[in-house]
């Protein structure tokens, strides 16, 4: 069952190594809305508007990033931004001006997530297609056990110092850098190779060098992609919620954030306990049923948190949403990779990342918009129906995402 995993290259377990130390000490992006809250005095409006900036950086991340791995190679931009977002944070717990605090958070998602797409085209480069699920979910299971690990260590470290919180953050970025720098040589195809390269895709043209505005042509021109990537941001806006208003639910009914980073770990435990096994079976089925399904799943999971009172209770509805994410994860970038051609990858999966970034960036203000004037049974009542919306649309290009081989995982 586990044998796909122990086979893969030696330089997805270094990522997998270098991701785990640094989302173990991936502190801001979980504790943001408490500190703007808690210890610098901000109110909701803010606090989400803040994290909506967070989005909007990384929006901006998001377009650059892939178009520059796809040029200058995946290795450079991820150490740049590992260096990078260290440095913000050396600082950021020194700000108090708004202004400052929106230019620091906006220049940090901005640096920060500009290792995404870099990462992600990295691992299609050394992974062929048929074991890609494999690589991908043993990422994901690497990047949720530590984000098990960040908010317990995080939510303990808050109450003490928020300053420490970002000290530890700078820290474990650094080190993954370092590992990268170290260990890990650059993947970026040669010009002459992807010309030769035979991967499928359902409109490859390998080797094109084109300009910004002619890929981003050629991806809008791409329904099936762009279809993919809306179902992926309205299902994005509903997830996005567990880290900007459900703290401040939370918050609303008593429950400080050690209790926050208690009940939102079980998302992560559970991904790092379950997932491996959970992709293993997943691929008896196909792709597009799984994805649909995912959706209603995490959809259902959301809508349930506005029934929620006690710990016990919310620590169901992550349960179930985190379900729903679990059978969605091995397949995002597998589907992303297999829609690409060869010498867009890293573009095509820097607009898969906007997907994520947009729906922190709109999710984040307008939710906290609608907790503040419509109350919290309104707010989990969008999420049920902007979940339900997405598993609509990945319905609709069913045919389109289909594996074109999918080899079940003995």
């Amino acid at each position: 069952m586990l044998r796909p995993y122990l086979e893969l290259p030696r330089a997805i377990y270094i990522l997998c190594l270098g991701t785990l130390i640094n989302r173990a000490g991936t502190f801001l992006i979980s504790f943001l809305t408490f500190y703007l809250k808690e210890s610098l005095g901000f109110d909701t409006d803010f606090a989400t508007f803040a994290m909506g900036v967070f989005g909007f950086g990384s929006i901006a991340a998001a377009l650059t990033s892939g178009h520059l791995a796809d040029r200058i190679g995946r290795r450079t931009v991820m150490v740049g931004s590992l260096l990078g977002a260290s440095a913000i944070l050396m600082f950021f717990g020194r700000l108090t001006s708004p202004w400052a605090i929106i230019t620091a958070i906006f220049l940090f998602a901005f640096i920060s997530d500009m290792y995404r797409p870099a990462a992600a085209a990295m691992i299609a480069d050394i992974v062929e297609p048929v074991r890609r699920p494999a690589a991908y979910g043993l990422m994901y299971v690497t990047v949720n056990l530590g984000m098990a690990i960040s908010p317990l260590v995080g939510g303990y470290i808050a109450e003490y110092s928020y300053q420490w919180l970002f000290y530890g953050d700078a820290l474990t970025s650094s080190a993954y850098a370092a590992i990268l720098f170290m260990a890990i040589r650059e993947t970026l195809p040669k010009r002459s190779a992807a010309a030769a390269a035979g991967e499928p895709s359902h409109h490859e043209s390998p080797g094109e060098h084109l300009s910004i505005g002619a890929t981003a042509l050629r991806i809008l021109r791409d329904r099936p992609f762009v279809i993919f990537c809306l179902a992926t941001h309205l299902i994005g806006i509903t997830y996005m919620q567990s880290h900007t208003t459900l703290p401040l639910h939370l918050g609303s009914l008593g429950f400080g954030p050690r209790a926050y980073g208690q009940i939102v770990s079980v998302n992560a435990a559970l991904i790092v306990l379950v997932q491996l096994p959970f992709t293993t079976y997943l691929l008896r089925f196909r792709r597009e049923a799984v994805l649909v399904v995912s959706a209603v799943i995490t959809a259902v999971g959301f809508g349930l948190t506005g029934l929620a009172v006690t710990g016990w209770q919310f620590v169901f509805t992550v349960v179930v949403w985190t379900i729903g994410e679990m059978m969605q994860s091995p397949y995002m970038q597998t589907t992303v990779a297999d829609l690409a051609p060869k010498s867009l990858r890293g573009t095509y999966m820097g607009v898969f990342t906007m997907s994520f970034a947009s729906a922190l960036m709109v999710g984040s203000p307008v939710g906290g918009q609608i907790l503040k004037h419509l109350g919290s049974g309104a707010l989990w009542t969008a999420c049920l129906l902007f979940g339900l919306t997405g598993a609509a649309l990945y319905h609709s290009i069913r045919h389109d995402i289909r594996a074109p081989r999918e080899a079940p995982i003995e």
